[in-house]
């Protein structure tokens, strides 16, 4: 099958492409990046904090290092998975038009899988793949619909945290749902070891899903019930406040140094 994977140039991104690539061995693959930059990024102080661990720092200083060494490593870079899987992996600007829908039309997938990638699929493309758009959304959809769920679901005080994987139409996190699977909330551990252990639940739906696809199953999805939904945005910086106020963190530097000694030759 004809896949692409689209997903964010970030740490993030990298880690899920370590998990989901080595599982897509006999398919096609292209895979997309975004490197978007919301406003808001620049100016709310913890978003700005989360974009130089989560980007900058691994982007523009650990990678290019770890790209010059020739060590073994139980996580590669983005262009040292380019290497070990032979996929193309290309940073777009857009993907409605210009350099990502070209990219796009030119590949022809069979199905386009989004992960983190932060540009909204619409019409037509999002119906122009055989199997469609999929889309893994690191919360229970409907309710947690938008960006940052997880500190969402935090905040309200919820037993576990739910990663969706829904297939796409015109609006935003708002398609039918293929399957949630849960994650225990842990109130003693940060808002960044939630998220990379949101993302693997739904990569696992994926790869059931494409499973099924290839064996000529028929497979149903849920519609949503859109009266329980409560779509949000980028928290702001209140919000923030009200998030640490509650005992939350952002990043713990054990599980930051954890995350990055992956990528570190032994």
């Amino acid at each position: 099958m004809r896949l692409a994977i689209c997903t964010k140039r970030d740490l993030f991104g990298c880690t899920v492409l370590n998990q989901l690539l080595p599982q897509l061995a006999g398919h096609d693959l292209l895979v997309l990046l975004s490197d978007k930059t919301r406003p808001a990024e620049d100016v709310v102080p913890e978003l700005a904090e989360l974009k130089l661990l989560e980007r900058d720092l691994p982007l523009r200083v650990l990678f290019p290092l770890l790209d010059r060494q020739t060590g073994a490593a139980r996580a590669l870079t983005f262009d040292g998975l380019a290497a070990r899987h032979a996929v193309p992996i290309q940073t777009v600007q857009q993907v409605n038009t210009g350099d990502g829908a070209a990219l796009l039309g030119d590949f022809a997938p069979d199905l386009i899988l989004s992960v983190r990638f932060s540009l909204i699929f619409k019409p037509p493309l999002v119906d122009t793949p055989r199997f469609g758009v999929y889309n893994v959304h690191p919360g229970a959809l409907p309710r947690y619909a938008g960006l940052f769920a997880p500190m969402r679901g935090l905040m309200a005080g919820e037993a576990r945290l739910g990663c969706t994987l829904h297939r796409m139409d015109a609006g935003i996190d708002s398609g039918p749902i293929y399957g949630i699977d849960y994650l225990p909330a842990s109130r003693d551990r940060s808002l960044f070891w939630h998220i990379e252990r949101l993302y693997p639940l739904g990569l696992s739906l994926f790869v059931d899903l494409l499973d099924r696809l290839q064996r000529g199953e028929d497979v149903r999805l849920q519609p949503q019930d859109h009266t329980g939904r409560d779509y949000r945005s980028m928290p702001t910086a209140e919000e923030f406040s009200a998030f640490r106020a509650a005992g939350g963190r952002l990043v713990d530097g054990a599980d930051y140094i954890e995350t990055l000694s992956a990528y570190l030759p032994t």
